[in-house]
């Protein structure tokens, strides 16, 4: 047996000299002596993407946010609906509020260093024309020797406010994970994972059927009524169309495109919602309502000097009178266009 051994390491060693890269993507030759043995390599989407979910669902993160709301559960005795708005409400607050009121910081010292930055090109301008009068410099250099002064002049302001623009995509980075890793958890409680045969998941799952409220009594099914996820879909919109109108400046190409992209997947989050078990979707709409009621808070100047955010000129002084005429001027423009005024008259009967 030792002696065959030897023969197949020595045959596999000598094949692998004389074929060294002898691979093909999705196959594997590989030459034994006389023999030539051909491996396939299958990849499976399926396999992929439940192999990337189990890996998802028994994260750390998602293991203690479950065991944290099913705590939660225990100790306050609230019914199941409660403990997922109260769980939504306290995470979004210890995570996602810090975080927004951090880039509304970062926002306005952007700002600020963007109203030096005229009296610093006017300076650079001047001194870039005395270079090229003293060093006979091109237009070309001179070009090239400006823009990295601007750009050096930038950077050192950047650096000493401390407002790297990355910062300005810090609530994201933040509440996209929170979001996921909370949908996850939830759905592993339906679920009863990591371990269906767990005593403590055919608890949860069991109160779950009975922990609802109103039209969803049972929070493990869908919600036929679509109160939620329609609800959903709203809240979103308003979200999108309060930052809308909260600029204060027009936007700018990239801004439309993005703001007409989330509208869209605003839309399409309601059938999504709609197919999904309803203290699921209850955590959305929750997630959601904070996030609107957020971003309305921090409108107010009062607010945003409480928190420590910086006055610029872009900050609106009635924020709220603002948005309630920019919404009364659409409904109006809309009517407009949609009422009996602008329809054409009807042909006139006289000879």
């Amino acid at each position: 047996m030792s002696y065959l051994r030897t023969i197949r390491t020595i045959g596999h060693t000598s094949a692998f000299a004389r074929h060294p890269h002898r691979t093909v993507v999705g196959r594997s030759t590989i030459t034994r002596g006389h023999f030539q043995v051909v491996s396939q390599r299958h990849f499976s989407y399926e396999a992929t993407v439940a192999g990337f979910w189990q890996t998802l669902s028994q994260s750390a993160p998602v293991a203690y946010v479950q065991q944290g709301m099913i705590n939660l559960h225990d100790l306050t005795g609230l019914p199941w609906w409660a403990t997922v708005i109260l769980t939504t409400v306290g995470l979004r607050t210890l995570v996602t509020l810090p975080l927004a009121v951090y880039q509304n910081k970062i926002l306005a010292r952007l700002e600020q260093i963007s109203l030096e930055m005229p009296e610093l090109i006017k300076e650079l301008k001047a001194e870039t024309a005395y270079a090229m009068k003293k060093f006979n410099w091109t237009e070309k250099e001179a070009r090239i020797m400006y823009n990295h002064s601007l750009k050096k002049q930038w950077n050192n302001l950047i650096v000493r406010e401390n407002c790297h623009p990355a910062k300005t995509m810090v609530l994201l980075w933040g509440q996209i994970p929170l979001w996921i890793v909370q949908s996850v958890a939830i759905r592993n409680l339906v679920s009863m994972l990591p371990d269906p045969t767990a005593i403590e998941a055919q608890i949860a799952y069991t109160e779950l059927t009975l922990g609802g409220f109103g039209w969803i009594p049972n929070l493990t099914e869908l919600d036929h009524s679509l109160i939620f996820p329609v609800a959903l879909g709203v809240i979103n919109l308003s979200i999108i169309e309060i930052q809308a109108a909260s600029r204060t400046k027009l936007p700018s190409k990239l801004q439309t495109i993005f703001t007409n992209l989330f509208r869209g997947l605003s839309i399409l989050m309601v059938p999504i919602a709609a197919s999904v078990p309803s203290c699921l979707c209850l955590y959305w709409v929750t997630s959601s309502a904070y996030g609107l009621g957020q971003n309305l808070l921090l409108l107010s100047p009062r607010v945003r000097r409480t928190v420590g955010i910086p006055a610029v000129p872009s900050e609106l002084t009635h924020p709220y009178q603002h948005i309630r005429s920019t919404f009364a001027a659409r409904l109006g423009a809309l009517s407009g266009r949609l009422g009996p005024n602008n329809q054409h008259p009807p042909p006139s009967t006289k000879a």
